[in-house]
């Protein structure tokens, strides 16, 4: 009873030294790591002995009368143990507070950091939107001009097929022509300048529907690429509206704040197959084959341009030559009608005037017939003179001379009357030969003007 009763006194600077000795404990725990923790404590100086830690009390250790026992617990006890408690506390409460502030440092941060990863993606998503926004502006401004191409490409499509269908009947009559020019005979069917000139005309009518079947293959090769760019270019615009549709809704999603989004657990996704240097070559590959699709398409359209212009003003300048060469044929051959037609009048004229002179010289011939019978009479009958009276007087030498005149006469009327005859008979070939020429000067006249010239009339020749 003496021990326990006895009190027992701490020096200060034993609490002191407790309490500190016990908060370096702590905070060398709290800032070392556990494996070094053992070694980087300093060793603290032993404890003077204390009495031993006296166990709570029980209940087998109450008295069985009623009574208490006494506590076996030392006064020095309880207060180291009461001190280490507070010593324990204090500890515990400057390690929360040193954790309260790391907290709030680390929310800080996080929020920091947060913040500007947010921003930093935001710029990000306005940045990659305005570029898909730029290329999909490039491609529909090139979708447009593709489409553009596209039609002019048909309309020139159209306007070619319709110059070759066109320029069809043109070489259709010309080779008719040259078919029915084949008509003339004799010394009609001569090798003239309209003859030439058809020959010519088909030639270069052959030749123009050449070139315009190359611009025509070359125009159904150029609209068939244009569409097949225009496919890409559509498609890709396409798409590109479609992915800033998606990045406006991903930056919508940025204001969706207060608990609508749900944090999923663990977010397990395929990265995007393309890269952005992928995806620009794309876009940069489409625009440089719209460019040269688009410079094809006009130089194509240029020279089936001027090659209809040109093929049209080179058509109807032949045409109207070979029509001129057909005119000029025509006239040459109707004033040579004309000439041979006068000729024949004035031939079937001097035959008529031979014939009456013909005629005439007969009748003088018939006429001398008699006074060349009287004379010979007249001769027979003075032979019947008798004797002496046979005299050769001068009415014998009278009717000699008039019978000889009548005889000279009647030969110089006979070789008149056959030059005659033979002159009738050259005027008669030479009024059948002008007839002949005539005839087929006329059905010269009629195939070239009437059916060349009337069958070239309905063909207009056009710039297509």
């Amino acid at each position: 009873m003496a021990l326990l009763t006895r009190s027992r006194r701490v020096p200060i600077t034993e609490f002191r030294n407790d309490y500190y000795q016990t908060r370096l404990e702590h905070q060398d725990a709290f800032h070392t790591p556990p494996s070094t923790a053992a070694s980087t404590t300093p060793t603290a100086p032993p404890d003077p002995p204390r009495a031993p830690v006296v166990p709570p009390l029980r209940p087998q250790d109450v008295d069985v009368r009623g009574g208490v026992a006494a506590p076996p617990v030392n006064p020095a006890i309880w207060r180291d143990s009461n001190m280490a408690k507070l010593h324990e506390a204090e500890a515990n409460m400057s390690q929360g507070e040193r954790l309260r502030k790391e907290n709030e440092r680390v929310c800080a941060e996080t929020r920091r950091l947060t913040s500007a990863h947010q921003q930093e993606v935001e710029r990000r998503l306005r940045d990659r939107r305005e570029d898909v926004v730029f290329w999909r502006q490039e491609l529909a401004d090139r979708y447009t001009t593709l489409d553009k191409d596209a039609t002019d490409l048909k309309v020139l499509r159209d306007r070619l097929t319709k110059a070759l269908k066109e320029y069809e009947e043109p070489l259709r009559v010309a080779l008719e022509c040259i078919e029915i020019r084949r008509g003339r005979v004799g010394v009609e069917d001569v090798e003239d300048e309209a003859a030439t000139a058809l020959r010519q005309e088909v030639d270069e009518i052959r030749e123009c529907r050449t070139a315009l079947q190359r611009a025509l293959h070359d125009t159904l090769q150029q609209v068939r690429r244009v569409l097949s760019c225009r496919y890409h270019v559509e498609r890709d615009v396409t798409d590109k509206g479609a992915a800033v549709a998606v990045e406006e809704v991903t930056s919508e999603l940025g204001s969706a704040r207060g608990g609508s989004l749900e944090v999923r657990p663990k977010q397990a996704l395929d990265p995007s197959p393309v890269p952005v240097d992928s995806w620009r070559e794309v876009s940069e590959s489409l625009l440089a084959r719209a460019d040269q699709e688009h410079r094809l398409a006009m130089q194509v359209l240029s020279v089936a341009e001027d090659l209809l212009v040109g093929v049209g003003r080179q058509l109807a300048t032949r045409w109207e030559a070979t029509n001129h060469a057909l005119v000029a044929r025509v006239d040459a051959s109707r004033n040579a009608k004309t000439q041979l037609e006068e000729k024949h009048a004035e031939v079937v004229q001097e035959e008529r005037a031979l014939e009456r002179s013909l005629q005439e010289v007969e009748e003088e011939v018939e006429a001398k017939r008699e006074p060349l019978a009287l004379a010979q009479a007249r001769l027979d009958a003075r032979m019947a003179r008798p004797n002496m009276e046979r005299t050769r007087d001068e009415v014998e030498a009278a009717l000699l001379s008039e019978v000889e005149e009548l005889e000279r006469s009647l030969r110089r009327l006979g070789f008149s009357v056959d030059h005659t005859k033979d002159q009738l008979l050259d005027l008669r070939r030479i009024k059948d030969a002008l007839e002949h020429d005539i005839n087929l000067k006329a059905k010269t006249v009629l195939l070239d003007e009437v059916k060349v010239l009337s069958l070239r009339e309905k063909v207009k020749i056009e710039t297509y």
